[in-house]
């Protein structure tokens, strides 16, 4: 009776450790697919906030500058448009500058209205944008049309840098994650290898053998992944508290499909693992498997 009960406490524990192994590892992997997909969001976050400044004439009539916000509003390219007055424009420039230069202007603003256009993601690229500006220019109403050439062709390189040296690094530690799992089962499934292979020298099938320990995995994969998925919500509530502007690019979908994601991971990867694990030591002759 004490042996038994040991057994079954080594048993347990063993399952325990094993569980334990593959959340930590499912939690790592959420992590970075979160961080994959979270780029992709402060991407388009960054290209949203790209703003071209447009000056209409100042002979126009406030009723025609209306009319251009309107006609601007229904372009594909527009994220949105916000129409800045003389003041409002002296106002900001006096908040940048840190002094009141309209002191030394003798009070008249050189600044004149303009229209702020911010740029859909879609459309904030070098040669969308430039092809925008041109079109803008052509525009009788306009008297200029200005925007950092610079600022959109930096962020295009830099991003496509960033997304390769992301990319890499998740491809790299995502492979080792899959080999930690792979090997948490497989020395799980080793202390069982002599037992595996008794049942295979009574005549017991391939699937009647493997049967048990794939329903363990399958739920240790669950219980794995439904555990790293809590633990993901909980640092997630923990940067969030730190910096609430991630709620803007973390949204609901990106976390139902990472939480989708490890879960399906967690038992994919196990029930794979497992089979591979079982099968190896049933093919294994007497004298490799006490060696192995």
């Amino acid at each position: 009776m004490g042996i038994d009960r040991s057994l079954r406490a080594k048993a347990r524990s063993s399952s325990v450790g094993t569980t334990l192994g593959i959340t930590l590892t499912l939690f790592m992997l959420g992590a970075l697919g979160l961080l994959m997909l979270s780029a992709r969001g402060v991407e388009r976050y960054l290209k949203e906030q790209v703003t071209v400044e447009l000056y209409p004439k100042t002979a126009l009539k406030e009723a025609q500058v209306l009319q251009l916000l309107k006609e601007l509003d229904t372009e594909p390219y527009t994220a949105s448009t916000e129409l800045i007055s003389a003041e409002e424009a002296a106002e900001l420039a006096k908040k940048e500058m840190g002094e009141d230069f309209l002191d030394i202007l003798g009070g008249v603003s050189p600044i004149p209205a303009n229209i702020q256009l911010r740029i859909a993601a879609d459309y904030a690229q070098p040669d969308s944008m430039r092809w925008i500006v041109e079109h803008l220019r052509k525009d009788d109403r306009m008297q200029d049309v200005a925007y950092n050439t610079m600022t959109v062709d930096n962020m295009d390189k830099r991003m496509r840098e960033a997304w390769l040296i992301v990319g890499g690094t998740c491809l790299l530690l995502l492979i080792v994650a899959v080999a930690l799992i792979n090997n948490t089962i497989r020395l799980a499934i080793y202390s069982k290898r002599l037992l595996i292979r008794t049942m295979h020298l009574v005549g017991a099938t391939g699937w009647f053998i493997k049967r048990p320990f794939l329903g363990q995995s399958l739920l240790q994969g669950l219980v794995a992944g439904l555990l790293a998925i809590g633990m993901l919500v909980l640092g997630l509530r923990f940067l969030f508290d730190l910096a609430p502007d991630l709620k803007t690019i973390i949204d609901m979908r990106m976390l139902a499909m990472t939480f989708a994601a490890v879960l399906l991971l967690g038992l994919v990867i196990a029930l794979v693992s497992t089979w591979f694990a079982v099968r190896r030591y049933i093919r294994m002759d007497l004298d490799e498997l006490h060696w192995s």
